[in-house]
């Protein structure tokens, strides 16, 4: 599993970045890139984990990128099942090892920036923290619609839409 974190999440981590310039040549198991976010409460945080090329967002608690993933592939994995994708979980390698580098998208962080500011608000709405608030996050941006380069030409696409067209393809 290829996962490429921001640099305030491997500082966070003590992990010394390492770049990785090589483009994705597959849409599974493709790339994560995780990104800190703020709950709005007193030392409260969370991991925004968003898949290349998919876009699916993953959120998990917690400021340790090495804690969060621990939990990160059952969240992943609970999210693809709640929508009916249990025949992708598999082809996203989930139990395959981790490799950790910095980011390489300016377009992905920029959608990611645009999606933490939802996120942020849907955190500070919530009267307590907890899992349901994490999966609420996760079912309002598997339907969000983001546009620019990653839509591919199109005016825009919809996570739950990859989703789909890559559970038609056999792998």
């Amino acid at each position: 599993m290829l996962i490429r974190a921001t640099s305030k999440l491997l500082n966070i981590a003590r992990i010394n970045p390492v770049k990785n310039l090589s483009e994705i040549d597959a849409h599974l198991p493709g790339e994560w890139y995780a990104s800190l976010v703020s709950t709005g409460r007193k030392g409260g945080s969370a991991i925004h984990f968003v898949h290349n090329p998919t876009m699916l967002s993953v959120v998990v608690f917690g400021r340790s990128l090495n804690m969060a993933l621990e939990l990160f592939p059952s969240r992943a994995a609970a999210l693809l099942r709640r929508y009916g994708f249990a025949n992708l979980v598999e082809r996203f390698e989930f139990d395959s090892s981790i490799n950790i580098y910095t980011t390489n998208s300016r377009s992905i962080l920029s959608n990611m920036n645009q999606m933490k500011y939802y996120i942020e608000w849907e955190f500070a709405m919530a009267e307590e923290l907890v899992p349901a608030v994490l999966n609420r996050i996760e079912d309002i941006m598997i339907k969000d619609l983001i546009g620019g380069k990653i839509a591919q030409g199109q005016d825009y696409m919809q996570p739950i839409e990859r989703l789909k067209n890559l559970a038609n393809v056999k792998g």
